[in-house]
């Protein structure tokens, strides 16, 4: 495999871990929330919450770049290269965001309908969250550098 294909592997890598972190400490937000306002208390959360949401954010922003600079430097030595058309990689990343969304209207009402709320997150949602950002973060790598000015040179004629 070339080199670039390991720096794509090992952002995915990073990103996915930085997702997982990210939404993790939302779920642990939501949850703690929840149970708070059910007993009309003040949510109280640990300071790895909020360092997991951090460190998530940091993550999840550092391979997007990283894939964003790897993918522009490929296509700047292959300017022939050819990509998936945008219509389709747009049509990805709005399937995500419905599924994304689609998924926490379902768990919020779910969460509603619980004699008591769970206190930690669900593995299952979490990894379902992660799926779904994926299919939309994925795909804007390509469309993003595609059509961002400076990470591309004119078109071979």
């Amino acid at each position: 495999m070339s080199r670039m294909a390991w720096r794509l592997f090992a952002d995915g890598v990073v990103g996915v871990t930085g997702l997982v972190m990210l939404f993790w400490a939302l779920e642990t937000v939501f949850l703690v929330s929840a149970e708070a306002a059910r007993d009309s208390a003040e949510p109280s959360l640990a300071l790895t919450t909020y360092l997991m949401l951090f460190f998530g954010l940091i993550l999840g922003a550092a391979a997007m770049y990283d894939a964003l600079r790897q993918w522009s430097i490929h296509l700047r030595h292959h300017p022939r290269e050819s990509q998936a058309p945008a219509w389709l990689l747009t049509i990805v990343i709005v399937l995500g965001a419905a599924a994304l969304l689609v998924g926490l209207v379902i768990h919020t009402a779910y969460v509603a309908d619980l004699a008591t709320v769970p206190t930690r997150p669900s593995q299952g949602y979490v990894l379902y969250q992660v799926t779904a950002a994926l299919f939309m973060l994925v795909p804007l790598v390509p469309l993003s550098v595609r059509w961002a000015p400076g990470y591309r040179r004119a078109t071979l004629r």
